[in-house]
């Protein structure tokens, strides 16, 4: 017994042109067109609510960003880490200390409220904020820096630290 292999494929084609020319094919892609159509003006009324001109990075980021350009936190940034070629106590406090001052201008420019950065970390989630629990513990180093004058930081504890404040800055795409 032999198959028409020629009759099954001609046959094959014939019932996907039947279904692609149907009523209910048709039906489909009117009730698609409709619904890209209202997609694409839900779009356009979304970003006209939101004002594009008015709050782009918003828009982009999802948040808003830094009013400061990117090239003045990065120049801040390199002077900070900076400081950590001297390897002395007082100039790794220092960079520790500037660090935590500029994520903070980040936190308040982003628009996180509170009056201070403890505040705006416990107004923040982890889901806003991936690195929230390393930046507490960092920002905690920083207030035993300037509350216990005998506090004393090792080399990778400093490291650790800056590290801590580069990867924030870094997922947010300011360095």
């Amino acid at each position: 017994m032999e198959f028409d292999y020629e009759f099954i494929l001609g046959g094959g084609i014939n019932l996907a042109n039947y279904f692609l020319n149907s009523g209910f094919f048709l039906f489909i892609k009117f009730i698609l067109a409709i619904y890209v159509i209202v997609l694409f003006v839900d779009i356009v009324l979304l970003l006209a609510v939101r004002g594009v001109g008015g709050d782009i990075r918003s828009t982009l980021m999802g948040a808003l960003m830094p009013l400061a350009t990117k090239k003045t936190i990065q120049k801040r940034w390199v002077d900070i880490e900076n400081r950590l070629n001297f390897n002395t106590d007082e100039q790794n406090k220092a960079a520790i200390l500037e660090a935590d001052k500029l994520v903070d201008e980040i936190l308040f420019s982003i628009g996180y409220k509170g009056s201070n950065m403890r505040e705006r970390l416990d107004n923040a989630d982890s889901c806003q904020i991936e690195e929230i629990e390393l930046l507490i513990e960092a920002h905690e180093v920083r207030n035993k820096i300037i509350y216990d004058s005998k506090f004393n930081l090792e080399k990778d504890d400093v490291t650790r630290i800056m590290n801590i404040y580069r990867d924030f800055m870094d997922n947010l795409g300011i360095i």
